[in-house]
């Protein structure tokens, strides 16, 4: 009966080894490859910055990559006009899409970086320029789907570079950003005017127009988003949740195991005490 048992026993461990060690190695591939590797334009723990690309022409896009080889090569996004007005009305919505769902931080901090570039008027009716009621100073949206999360007026511009910072704190209604409904956007919108005409002898008069967005090939031009670390947690991306105990394999195993074990070492000494009983 020792014998019996002592072999059940070993029975149990040697089943149980590969189960463990499987883990372990699971767990070491996934530290070696990162979490974002299988995504990598997606958000994830080590990427909760949003960068903004185009082809300089009129395709333009995010993700959560700090590379992008279809980017413009000279790393910039420009429109230029020497009389009249340039519409700008550029959104940068994130592709490919949201695949994931995301819990921004309670009051955590979304940070805009822009570096724009500005020559001419924008600014109406201040007797600086030839705007008049055609021109629109900068605004920039942050979209989550169809809801916007902020739009900024920023009037504070000047001719040459100019690095724009927005800030917001994330309300209680804007946490939960669902990958099927919050697809993240930038949207940039301004009206630029020239006035730049032929002079005598080959000279110049006024300014030309110029709109130019150094992109996120540099790092600088980004949108920092407070999203929670909960985000990344078992069961979140799930709408059910996480399994018990009792359901997950683990445990099945183990209790499977000893129930082996209980009837290797039960149900012999059972048998024979019947056995014993039966002859006497």
């Amino acid at each position: 009966m020792r014998g019996r048992s002592a072999l059940a026993i070993l029975l149990a461990l040697l089943i149980s080894v590969p189960v463990v060690g499987g883990t372990n190695s699971a767990m070491q591939a996934e530290e070696e490859t990162g979490p974002c590797m299988d995504e990598p334009e997606q958000p994830c723990e080590n990427q909760t910055v949003m960068y903004l690309w185009s082809n300089g022409q009129s395709r333009h896009w995010s993700h959560f990559n700090a590379n992008e080889t279809d980017n413009s090569p000279d790393n910039l996004l420009s429109q230029e006009k020497k009389s009249g007005v340039i519409n700008i009305d550029q959104r940068f919505s994130m592709n490919p899409q949201l695949t994931k769902k995301l819990n921004m931080t309670l009051d955590g901090e979304v940070r805009i970086v822009l570096n724009i570039y500005l020559e001419g008027d924008w600014t109406n009716n201040d007797n600086n320029g030839p705007c008049t009621n055609d021109c629109d100073e900068l605004n920039v949206t942050l979209w989550s789907g169809a809801t916007a999360v902020i739009t900024k007026h920023v009037p504070q511009v000047s001719s040459g570079w100019n690095t724009v910072t927005i800030t917001h704190r994330i309300a209680e209604d804007q946490t939960l950003w669902d990958s099927s409904t919050a697809n993240p956007a930038i949207q940039l919108e301004m009206k630029v005017k020239g006035d730049e005409q032929a002079g005598w002898l080959g000279t110049t008069q006024g300014t030309a127009a110029n709109f130019s967005l150094r992109l996120s090939g540099d790092g600088q031009t980004r949108v920092e988003l407070p999203i929670d670390p909960t985000s990344w947690e078992e069961g979140f991306q799930e709408d059910e949740a996480p399994m018990k105990s009792e359901e997950t394999p683990g445990f099945l195993f183990v209790a499977a195991v000893a129930t082996m074990t209980l009837a290797a070492v039960y149900l012999p000494n059972r048998e024979k005490s019947e056995s014993s009983r039966n002859r006497s």
